[in-house]
């Protein structure tokens, strides 16, 4: 009489992770570059997926490695950086492909990190901190071109109007006054910012 054996094997169908970590790729202008990948799944169906693949967890991993270097690879390192999701975007519409006919269905797709070499996050630092320089000379001959405006603006009025030019001079004057103990003026009131102010302290 001949013996059946069956060999029962348990497959998890709750939510699940894989880690794809420490893998070092070219970008698209030679920048190596170190990743680490995260993923979720699900099996939704353990037939499929069991007489289809041999090893679920090998197949997945080798997959979701090659996506990320297809994924890497086609972009520059400031692409990269900018929009990191455009990493993710890319593996997450690989592998879903890859896996449907499996019964497997994935919910989550990230990259973790990107490690730049040292030399790259030099060359980076000093790129943004001259930006941040050439910024700040922008602002500042906004304020100096505002400011010049400004005081073109005031002698224009000053040019026109005597009235608002002698306000203006007593003004001058008065924020000297609270500085000093002693004022002595050589002429009249009509010269007393252009003629010979001598100013002494008691």
């Amino acid at each position: 009489m001949d013996t059946v054996t069956q060999i029962i094997e348990a497959i998890d169908l709750r939510s699940q992770n894989i880690e794809v970590s420490g893998q070092e790729i070219l970008s698209k202008d030679k920048v190596p570059l170190r990743l680490n990948l995260t993923a979720g799944f699900r099996i939704q169906d353990a037939l499929k997926a069991k007489n289809g693949l041999a090893d679920i967890s090998g197949f997945l991993y080798k997959e979701l490695q090659f996506a990320l270097r297809a994924a890497v690879g086609e972009q520059t390192l400031d692409s990269l950086l900018e929009d990191k999701g455009a990493i993710d975007r890319s593996i997450a519409e690989y592998i879903r492909a890859k896996t449907i006919d499996y019964g497997i269905e994935f919910d989550s797709v990230g990259v973790k990190d990107i490690i730049l070499p040292g030399e790259i996050k030099t060359i980076l630092s000093k790129v943004v901190e001259a930006e941040k320089a050439a910024q700040a000379n922008v602002v500042r001959r906004r304020e100096e071109t505002a400011a010049t405006r400004s005081m073109l603006n005031t002698a224009r009025v000053m040019e026109d109007n005597p009235v608002a030019l002698r306000l203006k001079e007593l003004e001058v004057l008065e924020r000297i006054a609270e500085k000093i103990d002693k004022i002595q003026v050589n002429g009249g009131l009509d010269n007393i910012l252009t003629d010979l102010i001598r100013i002494s302290r008691d």
